[in-house]
């Protein structure tokens, strides 16, 4: 009796641990699932588990890490821009970093050209939040391509208000203001046609400038317009036909950030870091510092990243 009694209990602890088990591996798929990952990251937002939160500041200016692509989140006084967002691949890790922040609604998305690894992600994030304008430049012509398609699709489904933007124009995200300084001509070329935007926020300032490549930086300088800026969001990922050392001696930038992964074209170049480090400009980089975070308070500048935190400024 006592062998049948051992038996009966092994079999019903055996039934516990195979439903523990289920419920584990259906919380575990259900959590994979961008309704999924919303949820646990809003959770742990809440909770105060979330490693990576950072307290909201003057500005912020969050550098995604989407490999060799481009997604920029800037947040000011409780309003938000997201500045590109990477390839199609990146759509969901983009949604996912914003509600991770707490970003549930954008007052601009912000397309800086019209390549693949910049809109891909674009649409589903125009899926996942609300969005009031999206900025684009007013270069002509609209590419083939299903990631635009997609965008179009998107921005008629949610009623988007589109805005085209011209250089010298302003707009303002909370203590920040953004002018737009390029293109200065259109070339047909959309990494020449990439918008160029300079931000102030007080006494900081930095410079946005897509994949503009050498012909755009050249006109830039041509046109007298002030680039000067404390941080530069290196353009065209750190690419040897941008950054030319005209352009930066402009802009002398404080700090660099390049948005980068690994790749045939092995970037940055070296020549781009060259030129930045004899400028005595300080360098970060996605691939080796991952998700990186500039906050600024009024005063101070600090920098967080998935490696380290602190004050740079």
């Amino acid at each position: 009796m006592e062998l049948e009694d051992r038996k009966k209990k092994q079999a019903r602890k055996a039934r516990r641990k195979l439903v523990l088990y289920l419920l584990f591996g259906l919380v575990l798929a259900v959590s994979l699932t961008p309704k999924g990952k919303e949820f646990w990251g809003k959770a742990c937002s809440a909770s105060g588990l979330n490693g990576r939160e950072v307290q909201e500041q003057l500005l912020e200016i969050h550098v995604i890490d989407v490999g060799k692509a481009d997604a920029i989140l800037i947040r000011s006084q409780g309003h938000a821009a997201l500045l590109d967002a990477g390839t199609v691949g990146d759509g969901d890790h983009v949604s996912d970093y914003l509600f991770r922040f707490g970003v549930e609604a954008l007052d601009y998305a912000i397309v800086s050209h019209t390549d693949s690894d910049h809109i891909g992600g674009m649409s589903q994030v125009l899926w996942d939040r609300e969005v009031q304008t999206l900025i684009h430049s007013s270069a002509p012509g609209e590419p083939e391509t299903p990631e635009y398609e997609n965008l179009k699709n998107a921005l008629r489904r949610f009623s988007v208000e589109l805005r085209q933007v011209e250089a010298g124009e302003s707009f303002s995200l909370g203590a920040a203001r953004f002018t737009v300084v390029g293109p200065i001509s259109y070339t047909g070329r959309p990494n020449d046609d990439s918008l160029v935007l300079r931000l102030e926020c007080g006494d900081f300032s930095a410079l946005f400038c897509g994949d503009a490549e050498k012909a755009a930086e050249e006109e830039l300088v041509a046109s007298g317009e002030n680039l000067q800026a404390d941080l530069l969001k290196v353009a065209h990922h750190g690419s040897a036909t941008s950054s030319t050392q005209e352009f930066l001696e402009r802009v002398r930038p404080r700090y660099g950030v390049i948005s980068v992964g690994p790749d045939r074209n092995r970037l940055p170049s070296q020549q781009v870091l060259q030129r930045l480090e004899e400028m005595g400009t300080k360098v970060f980089a996605t691939d080796v510092e991952g998700d990186i975070v500039f906050s600024y308070n009024g005063e101070q500048l600090t920098v967080r990243t998935g490696r380290k935190a602190g004050k740079i400024w």
